[in-house]
């Protein structure tokens, strides 16, 4: 099969020509969503809903209705069930006054609690959405949803789809990848490393330091940006600098939204936070054991460089110099 070139990129899915935004991602799963019965029957049965007739579904996109806005997708079996989804892409979830434009919408008021839905996809676990959710008055109950479960949702209905409806959710999973963090798909093809410096330190509300908990504990934390530079996707590779060198560089094996982490090291304070990522890390890679920080680099500067640079330069400045020139930032 003859590759598809755009922009001096291969495009690995048909989804990506329609972009990266949210709306485009939007479009994807509506467009899904409306043509695979299987993936359909098995979304709405992650909502509680009845699927038996997902053939006489209406999947809405984009519906406006004046004083309450745009609706990003709907769903509805007429006198059966009706679902707004709002869809998000990051960590950002929405405010209580968009939400609550979706909730008084007409048609939305006409359906009873039980057979009707708001449910909000993005990149935060559920349990963070929810909590996040408490306390909106007037909205009834609200389905917080990850992207990576939607994926999973998509990989489950596979068994039961036909050929057409296969490739039609593969394609959908390979955009996916390409456009959602790593705590919803893991995009293995990504080649940078955020090389982070770590203090000794250890923080008042935990009992082992920065460096132990990434050599001990194989463990990193840092808050969910853009606030403070922060990133707002957790990286595929994680890198650590301290002492004056390069200190061990790990694959991203798994990425957590958390606003208590506590709840998953009995070394930090069990108490709310604001939202932080969660790593787990891989084993060190092996590398040359005296790449020192360089002159570029001051303090507890954070940056971003390609893999093989970080394993082939002779200091952590160099790697990021060239790291930025590839990528024509320099």
């Amino acid at each position: 099969m003859a590759s598809l070139i755009l922009h001096g990129r291969k495009l690995e899915s048909m989804f990506e020509l329609l972009g990266r935004d949210e709306n485009d991602m939007t479009g994807s799963l509506g467009w899904v969503l409306s043509q695979s019965q299987s993936f359909l029957c098995a979304f709405l049965r992650e909502l509680g809903l009845p699927a038996g007739d997902a053939h006489e579904v209406e999947v809405r996109l984009q519906q406006y209705e004046a004083g309450r806005g745009f609706t990003d997708i709907e769903i509805e079996l007429p006198d059966n069930f009706y679902v707004i989804i709002e869809a998000k892409r990051g960590a950002n979830l929405p405010t209580r006054r968009q939400l609550l434009q979706y909730a008084r919408r007409k048609r939305f008021r006409r359906y009873g609690s039980k057979s009707k839905r708001l449910v909000v996809i993005s990149e935060c676990g559920a349990e963070y959405a929810a909590a996040q959710f408490t306390g909106y008055q007037g909205l009834g109950a609200i389905t917080p949803l990850s992207w990576q479960r939607v994926t999973a949702i998509a990989r489950k209905s596979v068994s039961k789809s036909s050929n057409a409806d296969k490739r039609l959710i593969g394609q959908l999973l390979t955009y996916l990848q390409e456009v959602t963090n790593a705590a919803a798909v893991k995009r293995i093809d990504s080649n940078l490393v955020y090389v982070l410096s770590l203090s000794k330190k250890t923080p008042e509300y935990s009992k082992i330091s920065f460096i132990d908990t990434v050599e001990k504990k194989r463990r990193y934390y840092h808050p969910v940006g853009p606030w403070g530079g922060w990133p707002v996707e957790p990286p595929t590779y994680l890198a650590f600098r301290y002492y004056g060198k390069l200190q061990s560089i790990h694959y991203v094996e798994k990425c957590e939204t958390l606003t208590n982490l506590g709840t998953r090291m009995q070394e930090i304070k069990n108490e709310e936070h604001d939202p932080c990522f969660l790593y787990y890390l891989g084993p060190p890679f092996p590398r040359n054991p005296d790449v020192p920080t360089g002159d570029k680099i001051l303090r507890a500067t954070r940056v971003w460089c390609m893999l093989d640079t970080l394993l082939t330069c002779n200091t952590i400045s160099e790697a990021w110099e060239r790291s930025k020139k590839r990528a024509g930032r320099d």
